[in-house]
């Protein structure tokens, strides 16, 4: 072999063996960074903090969804009953009127019928 060729593998070589070296080294200490700062996520002052400040906030945006929510639904319900009352009341005029036509009714025959019958009704 020439010597130059010789120099070319060296290099080739030592290269893949370096970024090796580089790569496994560089995942130690991640991982020692990672296990380093999960102790001490307690003693980091600025992420308890920001997850308050999200959870106070998430809860704020929860509570005024469930506020129009219930509004929503009140509404609707109030809607609902307000044309239930209406149909009722129709219904309920519609049932007296029939009343009232079958009371016609039943004191023409009570009428036609004995004086008696009438007077026995009313006390």
């Amino acid at each position: 072999m020439n010597p130059q060729e010789i120099a070319i593998v060296g290099i080739v070589f030592g290269s893949i063996v370096s970024i090796v070296f580089i790569a496994i080294v560089g995942g130690l200490i991640k991982t020692w960074m990672k296990n380093k700062s999960g102790k001490n996520l307690s003693e980091n002052k600025e992420f308890l903090s920001a997850l308050r400040e999200f959870k106070e906030k998430t809860d704020r945006r929860l509570s005024n969804i469930e506020a129009i929510i219930t509004e929503e639904r009140e509404e609707e319900l109030l809607s609902d009953q307000s044309e239930k009352k209406s149909t009722y009341k129709e219904k309920q005029n519609d049932h007296l009127e029939i009343e009232l036509d079958d009371e016609t009714d039943s004191e023409k025959e009570a009428g036609s019928g004995s004086g008696n019958l009438k007077n026995m009704l009313n006390q």
